[in-house]
């Protein structure tokens, strides 16, 4: 895979003749040996132990070189990953986005188109809320060796675009394989660059004041070797850094190293040891957001029985004792949570659906209490929205995605009723009858959700309101300022008309549905740095108010 090992083909055994310049050492790369057992997967006791699977979905004749997870404290069941095509004699390097349907079993949803933009990619650097992804690649033009890590815009429909060269890489270098601390402040990345111990060594960047990252630093010969180092990440409590080396002592080519941080400064580093390790080549650390690493860990390996590489997981198994019912592990999850009004009381009565994401899509319902508690049955790595309504007032929703590696027995989201529910149905310029297929979320990005699906949602609540109560519900549209003031007062008209029709179509009375423009009158405020197109995206938007 060109990116992500361009600085160490030659030490690893891949499937074609490396076609890139690698750094050479400083001075020589002479590692230990090291041949700890520091993780017991063959524990013969009852409950839970450590166990190590090929990650199903990721175990192909292509190499899977790693998956990224997004930056940040919500747990997550999806993640990017990273894979080298081969065709004939030709390859190229492709980012999947994958979701977890158990710790062992990954199911690949989409692929990011981005040959037009980089010749070569690694494990993407990303947060959920932004609208730019940081990669390595190399980027057209440039010569052979050259990678930087590389700013990539994400558009509508997962589409990728708008490559630049990140000011963090140096011309004519090897930087790549970026990672977030978890408040997405400090930049991790490996490089081969002059000052380097020897190979490629782990760097690092500090977000400052006015946006831009600081001059990168080495981050010092605790981590760094005269051999390589690379695939730097950060446990999502911020207080290990993992990453792959040749050097220090190895069980054998690139193991993975952890050492802890205080203020991203690392102390002692320590080998993962075997069964992690082998002879072979273990690359690219990574774990979930709001997971441990010492229970669920996704690394890459090339070791005995893989197909070229493949991804791998240490994860808890659970072991009953002869006899057992079973009642030692939950076979099923509760979800807890409250239903409330913006002003924090709870909300009695109200209806709560459950609405599974995922086949085969169970739908479910129940009433909060007089305290406003509610609950349900749910499963590990599935996702569900959760829609919570009262006769009179308007609604609220979440979306839980439950971790695939939960093993409390409890998830907890409350639900408040909002007095305002904005509708971020994005339509094309001077459009108002011919959204895009996803809705955005409030940085102004694609989600996952179908506007379909959002106004079906809506209007399974508003069906349940008698018109003749007295209540009303106003849609308000909104526009971009593209356009004079008169027009966008029309568009922003036509596009509450548009809401209005879906609802009435999905059954909901016309009597209870009143529409009002505002035009471009009441923008959002920008967040800061803010692309135009993305802000302008989430102008276009419809409020539902209840009056």
């Amino acid at each position: 895979m060109a990116l992500l090992l361009s600085s160490c083909a030659t030490r690893l055994n891949m499937k074609e003749q490396p076609i890139y310049e690698c750094p050479d050492p400083f001075i020589p790369c002479t590692p230990g040996a090291f041949n700890e057992v520091t993780f017991d997967t063959t524990s013969s006791g009852y409950g839970y132990y450590l166990v190590i699977d090929r990650v199903e979905g990721l175990d192909g004749e292509d190499d899977e070189f790693g998956v990224a997870f997004a930056t940040g404290n919500s747990p997550r069941t999806d993640g990017l990953a990273t894979i080298k095509k081969s065709e004939g004699k030709e390859s190229h390097d492709e980012i999947h986005r994958v979701r977890f349907t158990s710790v062992t079993s990954a199911l690949p949803q989409k692929v990011f188109e981005t040959r037009d933009l980089l010749g070569s990619m690694g494990t993407p650097a990303y947060s959920p809320s932004a609208d730019t992804m940081l990669i390595g690649g190399r980027l057209p033009g440039t010569v052979k060796g050259d990678y930087d890590i590389v700013g990539v815009k994400v558009k509508q429909q997962d589409r990728l675009a708008e490559a630049k060269r990140q000011p963090v890489s140096t011309f004519i270098h090897w930087d790549a394989q970026p990672a977030f601390s978890p408040d997405g402040r400090i930049m991790y990345f490996a490089s081969g660059r002059l000052d380097a111990i020897g190979g490629t060594d782990i760097y690092i960047s500090r977000l400052q004041s006015n946006g831009s990252w600081s001059e990168p630093e080495n981050i010092g010969p605790g981590v760094n070797t005269p051999c390589d180092e690379l695939s730097p990440f950060v446990s999502s409590d911020g207080k290990w850094l993992y990453f792959s080396s040749s050097g220090h002592k190895t069980v054998g080519g690139y193991d993975i190293f952890r050492a802890p941080l205080a203020g991203g400064v690392p102390g002692q580093t320590e080998n993962l040891g075997r069964p992690i390790n082998t002879p072979s080549d273990e690359l690219f650390p990574s774990a979930p957001a709001g997971a441990s690493p010492d229970t669920l860990l996704y690394y890459s390996s090339n070791q005995k029985g893989s197909n070229g590489f493949d991804l791998y997981v240490l994860h808890l198994g659970f072991r009953k004792r002869p006899g057992s019912m079973g009642t030692e592990k939950p076979d099923s999850l509760r979800l807890t949570g409250t239903v409330r009004y913006n002003n924090g009381q709870p909300v009695d009565g109200a209806t709560v659906t459950l609405d599974e994401r995922d086949p085969p899509r169970r739908v479910d319902s129940t009433q909060s209490d007089n305290q406003g508690k509610y609950e349900f049955d749910i499963q590990e790595g599935k996702k569900y929205d959760i829609t919570a309504s009262k006769e009179g007032d308007l609604y609220g929703t979440e979306t839980v995605e439950v971790p695939v590696y939960n093993n409390k027995g409890e998830v907890n989201r409350d639900v408040v009723f909002l007095d305002t529910v904005v509708f971020r149905v994005n339509f094309p310029f001077n459009d108002a009858s011919n959204p895009y297929e996803y809705t955005l979320d409030e940085r102004g990005l694609p989600t996952d959700k179908r506007w379909s699906d959002v106004i079906a949602q809506a209007a399974d609540v508003l069906r349940r309101v008698d018109p003749t109560s007295g209540t009303k519900i106003e849609l308000v549209g909104h526009t971009d300022p593209i356009g004079s003031d008169a027009y966008n007062i029309d568009l922003g008209r036509r596009r509450a008309e548009f809401i209005r029709r879906e609802l009435v179509r999905r059954g909901v009375s016309p009597e209870l549905l009143i529409v009002r423009t505002e035009g471009e009158r009441r923008p959002l405020p920008a967040y800061p740095d803010e692309a135009d197109e993305l802000y302008r995206a989430r102008l276009r938007r419809v409020e539902l108010f209840r009056k």
